[in-house]
C-alpha cells in the first residue's frame, strides 16, 4: 500500500511494521554473507578493511541520493551495522579454536 492510500494512523503503522520486518530480515541475510566472508579473511587488517568500508558507505550514500533518502542517515546506519559486524569478526579472531 502506498502512503497516500492509508486512511488512518493504524494503516500507516501497519505498513511501517511490514517494511521494518523486511529490513530486519534483509539485515539478517546480509549478516549471513558477512559471516561467510569471514572465512576468507586471514588477518585482522582484512577484517577491518577500512578502504572497503569507505567504498561501501560511499556507494550506499549515492544509492540513498538516487532514492531520495538522506545520505547522512544511510551513512550512520551503515557505520553502525558494519561496526557491529567488524566487532563480531574480531571476537571470532580472538577465539583460539577458530
Amino acid at each position: 500500500m502506498s502512503p497516500e492510500y492509508c486512511n488512518n494512523i493504524d494503516d500507516i503503522r501497519k505498513e511501517i511494521d511490514v517494511i521494518d520486518e523486511a529490513i530486519v530480515r534483509l539485515i539478517g541475510r546480509r549478516a549471513q554473507f558477512v559471516k561467510a566472508a569471514a572465512k576468507f579473511k586471514r588477518t585482522e587488517t582484512a577484517v577491518r578493511d577500512e578502504e572497503r568500508v569507505a567504498a561501501v558507505i560511499g556507494s550506499k550514500k549515492q544509492l540513498a541520493i538516487a532514492h531520495g533518502v538522506s545520505p547522512e542517515l544511510i551513512e550512520a546506519v551503515y557505520h553502525t551495522m558494519i561496526g557491529h559486524f567488524v566487532n563480531e569478526e574480531l571476537e571470532h579472531w580472538k577465539t583460539p579454536d577458530r
